[in-house]
């Protein structure tokens, strides 16, 4: 595969997991909205204590 080709492939990846990520993101925002707790939140979807005190900071600063 050529460097351009290799080029394509690498960003097409890093689209799909930046998609990937907000998906989960708004699923942790949709489950903090339903009064989930944050420990079931973080097992639903793999973010850290910190990502989920970081959302319900910016929920509460908007």
């Amino acid at each position: 595969m050529t460097q351009l080709g290799q080029l394509y492939e690498k960003e097409k990846i890093e689209y799909g997991n930046q998609k990937a990520r907000e998906k989960v993101i708004e699923m942790a925002k949709s489950l903090m909205d339903e009064g989930d707790d944050l420990v079931k939140i973080m097992k639903v979807t793999g973010l850290t204590e910190a990502e989920l005190l970081r959302l319900q900071n910016e929920k509460l600063t908007v």
